[in-house]
């Protein structure tokens, strides 16, 4: 694959910001086998987007000659106070993580954080070197990727976490650090810090975030950040996202209760669902419908289904439909091979 090739892959949706393409297109003309790397808390279910959004641009680097890699954060995990602390549970659950992604991701190493530090002074070295450069109120203004706010309480622990991620990019070799676009303060530390203790050049790369399927929030009276916060994806609130285990019942019923208002195209969980999920994965949606409502009807293309649904000629509720079966197909692989699990992961992450 040329060199033109390899960027319109990488730059492809769910793609959303590069730092930046003149970086990118200079890695890729002096190294043929960058390294990538993406970083994820073990802590609740994983839900889509975690899979068929992060998942599809791991595997889109791939195909562009990069290195990919995967980092499980187990020790991130207990600095955050995630699954209580309990290293026991952290593990177990950091196990089931890597058997998911290397179903959606097979060609990606996924490397277990505490592995890689382990016996590894030079890396807790690097982390107090860091430290000791990043002030507290600079650390405080990272803590959106942590799902915390300025106001809540923040522990000593949790001060550590954004320059652990800045050490993980240095002693992973990486040339591309990539994340959700929630992530990009961390990596613009890493930038700073990279060129500061002149270390190499990399490129941050950041791809788009489901919103919730609940209703978005007001933003009056309330910090931009906190309301980027609420609208994406999460996996501690239900209904707010489809946990990867999810059944067809369990699928379907959330995506009925979702909010997809009709006409409207601005802020659409549903609509972002097929724009980001389904359509790269399938290239089209059908969506069974008696003939009294106008028959089924299958969409070729993203814009086909918007257009459609912008003048009315698609319910919500068919369309939520449609997704749901779509969905269902396409988690078949996993929950084939993972969802025995369900019951004593969940148990797991809820600490029962």
């Amino acid at each position: 694959m040329d060199i033109e090739g390899k960027m319109a892959l990488i730059k492809s949706e769910p793609l959303e910001e590069i730092i930046t393409e003149e970086r990118l297109r200079h890695l890729l003309e002096t190294n043929k086998s960058p390294m990538h790397y993406l970083g994820l808390e073990i802590s609740g279910m994983p839900h889509v987007g975690h899979i068929f959004v992060a998942g599809k641009k791991v595997n889109d680097l791939d195909k562009a000659g990069v290195k990919t890699q995967i980092l499980l954060a187990d020790w991130h995990t207990m600095a955050n106070n995630k699954l209580g602390g309990d290293w026991e549970r952290i593990i177990k659950v950091a196990d089931f993580y890597r058997r998911l992604f290397k179903i959606v991701c097979p060609n990606t190493k996924v490397v277990l954080g505490s592995d890689l530090y382990k016996s590894n002074d030079e890396y807790w070295k690097l982390i107090i070197k860091m430290a000791r450069k990043v002030t507290l109120a600079r650390a405080t203004r990272t803590m959106i990727i942590l799902g915390r706010g300025e106001k809540d309480t923040l522990y000593v622990s949790q001060y550590i976490y954004p320059v652990m991620q800045v050490a993980d990019i240095a002693a992973l070799g990486v040339d591309i650090p990539h994340a959700g676009i929630d992530q990009r303060k961390v990596h613009m530390l890493a930038l700073e810090l990279f060129k500061e203790m002149k270390l190499k050049e990399i490129v941050p790369v950041h791809h788009h975030l489901l919103p919730s399927l609940l209703e978005p929030p007001k933003a009056e009276g309330v910090e931009k950040e906190e309301v980027v916060a609420a609208m994406k994806m999460s996996k501690s609130k239900p209904g707010s996202s489809i946990p990867i285990l999810a059944s067809a019942e369990e699928v379907s019923a959330v995506l009925k209760s979702s909010w997809c208002p009709e006409g409207t195209l601005e802020n659409n969980p549903v609509l972002e669902m097929c724009r980001y999920v389904i359509f790269p994965s399938t290239g089209n949606l059908k969506i069974e419908r008696s003939a009294k409502y106008g028959g089924d009807i299958e969409f070729a293309s993203y814009r086909e289904l918007e257009k459609a649904f912008a003048e009315r000629k698609l319910h919500p509720m068919d369309l939520k439909s449609g997704v749901a079966v779509a969905l269902t197909r396409m988690m078949e692989p996993i929950t084939r091979s993972l969802g025995r699990e369900k019951g004593e992961i969940t148990r797991l992450i809820e600490g029962r």
